[in-house]
């Protein structure tokens, strides 16, 4: 295997993010709390929250009319928007021109009618999305995205195969690309299929030469940095052992609060959040150092990274041909060498490994 790593768990920011703009779990749950308080007597409707407060980080490009589906009609406080040149607390989106790196820009600012400042805000970013607001350090002094975390729960509230195909004819996914899982591609897969991406477009862009080690964690780091993929791990801890799918439930703030904050025996669920998440995304029978079912799981998730992978280069590439082809080459084997699923899947695996053998009393 390379000499290549994937982050999980980082003692630091990802790489660009100001430490001085990163915000601790404590902060970063009190504004989520003045997000609940706006939509007054909905506050303890947690299905409903969980996609409120998800779309004011991911919504559009996709999320509704591919991952998400059935949360498509859920409104938001805030107004969206997709720039072509970045604005004050605009976030860079993902897209290629020619191979590439072309960003677009999403803004979220308050709306005309806002019901608590009606339109003397108009224009503003909330807080809540100012600075990246959504990577937070956690009390252990780990550092997590938020976002991810309210993305996969999402996704699991909603559950559904990611296929180019309308919901009448999922029944002949088999003849597509296809992710079985809608909460691993707004997780884990999407962001290692991220990486994958990059390489790709890397490759074309530079004379179709081999990626150096150096260039390829480059991209896992900025593609998947340690924050994100806690991120990704964490929600299905959480959808686990909290009901986040009540229509009359718990607020969205005070679970995370007992989740990341709660150090009770009975309730330190985070302990044991790599061997949770590894049984929960199938992987089998761990002796201490291996899994019995590892080459199986690695079998299915080439595929579905793969396929993922396809979703994403047509998804941010222009509205050309080129849009077309690329991901057809990708869904049938191509580029195998240039966007190494099986590595960058071996690479995950590998820290997820090391991470179990920390954790206590695992029972995998």
């Amino acid at each position: 295997m390379k000499n290549l790593f994937q982050p999980i768990f980082s003692k630091t920011p990802e790489p660009g993010h100001d430490l001085s703009n990163v915000l601790t779990a404590a902060e970063f749950i009190s504004l989520l709390r003045v997000e609940e308080d706006y939509f007054d007597g909905e506050q303890n409707n947690t299905k409903l929250m969980v996609t409120r407060l998800r779309k004011i980080f991911y919504d559009q490009w996709g999320w509704n009319s591919e991952l998400i589906r059935g949360a498509a009609g859920v409104a938001m406080r805030y107004q969206v928007e997709i720039l072509i040149d970045p604005g004050i607390h605009s976030k860079p989106v993902r897209r290629y021109e020619d191979n590439e790196y072309q960003p677009r820009h999403r803004l979220v600012t308050y709306r005309s009618d806002d019901r608590i400042y009606g339109n003397t805000r108009v224009g503003q970013v909330p807080e809540i999305y100012r600075n990246g607001h959504q990577e937070i350090v956690l009390p252990d002094g780990s550092y997590c995205d938020a976002g991810h975390v309210l993305a996969g729960l999402d996704a699991f509230n909603y559950r559904q195969i990611v296929s180019p195909l309308p919901n009448f004819l999922l029944f002949l996914k088999n003849l597509f690309p296809h992710v079985d899982s809608n909460m691993d591609i707004v997780t884990w897969l999407g962001d290692i299929a991220s990486s994958s991406g990059d390489f790709l477009f890397y490759y074309l862009a530079n004379g179709k030469k081999a990626l150096g080690i150096e260039t390829e964690q480059h991209y896992i780091n900025i593609d998947a940095p340690g924050s994100d993929m806690l991120g990704d791990i964490d929600p299905y801890v959480i959808k686990t052992h909290y009901d986040v799918s009540s229509a009359n439930g718990r607020r969205v703030s005070d679970i995370l609060e007992e989740y990341y904050f709660d150090t009770s025996k009975k309730r330190s669920f985070r302990s044991r959040r790599y061997s949770t998440f590894c049984t929960l995304v199938g992987l089998e029978d761990w002796n201490g150092e291996v899994f019995g079912n590892e080459k199986a799981w690695l079998s299915y998730y080439e595929k579905q990274l793969r396929d993922n992978i396809s979703f994403q280069v047509f998804s941010l590439t222009e509205e050309s041909i080129k849009s077309i082809w690329l991901p057809l080459r990708i869904y049938f084997n191509g580029f195998r060498d240039v966007i190494q699923c099986e590595l960058l899947l071996k690479l995950f695996l590998k820290s997820l490994k090391e991470l179990i053998k920390t954790e206590p009393l695992s029972s995998l």
